[in-house]
């Protein structure tokens, strides 16, 4: 007899006797997309083309969001120079990313490739780290003899020309769309479990649907604290802020069972963040919020966070493309100043 599925297996509480709430899964990613537009009114296509005041006000609303901040540019250039008084360089370094599997990420992943080579990467849909235990002490195994890992971490949230947290303009595209489109369909889930509108996930038993049921599963304990906040875009805000605090929980759950993968005389970075992204013609940031270098057994020799926090930000002056001028610089189509 096959097993029963996640979904028919799901209750809500105080379900007994009435009719089975759906779980979540019932309801496609498209449906979701749509009720949390109808709701919050974000339904519109917004700014498409770019311009100095729209690149200026992207500036102002990252400022203000994430305060802290910096151009992705130049928080991986201070990484680098951080981390080489620990011995790291760029021939005996492994990087590891765990970053989302969305297009607009491999922007600040080249950033850090700039600096610390290729990568070998265990995240997945949201930023978590779905290589998990495995895929830690796998890449263990790869850091060069003598040699160092660093692992760069977290979730993403977009801003778009129109300032709106939450969503990004992509190249090829004539209106904005989510950004981290995963993660807001998980809160819209958590948000109509939290209304008995649907009932709770399962444990998934069909991988195709494994990575975004274990989202909601992290994401839903930290519902409360995100819908206490006032306005769709404080929401947005402490999603974002809540999946960093879920990942980097992840993480260390994921170094306390592989650290014994590393060798004795190894080092392990952990750089962890929020990475903005932006549109074309505009820098991309990242927010750090850990930045701590450890030995085999997971004893932090050294917190660097302060240090790569003192880095100012600075405001792109170059024109790009998109506003009539040369890309220009070793950063794609990024533009800085």
């Amino acid at each position: 007899m096959p097993r029963a599925s996640p979904r028919s297996r799901s209750k809500s509480p105080g379900s007994r006797g009435k009719s089975p709430i759906r779980s979540g899964l019932d309801i496609s990613y498209r449906q979701l997309m749509d009720i949390m537009h109808s709701r919050s009114g974000r339904d519109v296509p917004g700014t498409v083309t770019n311009s100095t005041t729209a690149v200026h006000g992207i500036i102002g609303k990252v400022e203000q969001a994430f305060p802290g901040a910096l151009p992705s540019h130049r928080m991986a250039k201070q990484a680098s120079k951080l981390l080489e008084k620990h011995g790291y360089n760029d021939t005996n370094t492994l990087l590891t990313t765990s970053l989302s599997s969305d297009e607009v990420n491999r922007d600040i992943e080249d950033e850090m490739r700039q600096h610390f080579g290729n990568a070998y990467a265990i995240g997945g849909l949201a930023g978590f780290a779905f290589g998990g235990v495995v895929g830690f002490g796998n890449m263990a195994h790869h850091i060069p003899n003598g040699g160092h890992g660093l692992v760069f971490y977290g979730p993403h949230v977009g801003i778009d020309f129109d300032m709106t947290v939450g969503k990004v303009n992509r190249p090829g595209q004539k209106e904005s769309s989510e950004c981290c489109g995963p993660a807001l369909a998980a809160l819209e889930y958590c948000r109509r479990v939290k209304a008995g509108e649907v009932g709770e996930i399962g444990t998934p038993e069909d991988i195709t649907e494994s990575q975004y049921t274990w989202i909601c599963h992290e994401l839903l304990p930290m519902t409360d604290r995100i819908l206490k906040e006032d306005g769709e875009e404080a929401q947005r805000i402490q999603l974002t802020t809540s999946l960093y605090d879920a990942q980097d929980a992840m993480m260390g759950r994921i170094l306390a069972k592989a650290k014994d993968q590393i060798r004795e005389d190894t080092k392990i970075a952990f750089l962890g963040g929020i990475t903005i992204n932006t549109p074309e013609g505009s820098a991309e940031y990242f927010l750090p919020k850990k930045f701590v270098v450890m030995d085999n057994k997971g004893t932090v020799l050294a917190d660097l966070l302060g240090e790569l926090l003192a880095v100012k930000a600075i405001v792109p002056s170059r024109k790009s493309k998109l506003m009539g001028g040369n890309p220009g610089g070793v950063f794609g189509h990024r533009t800085y100043g």
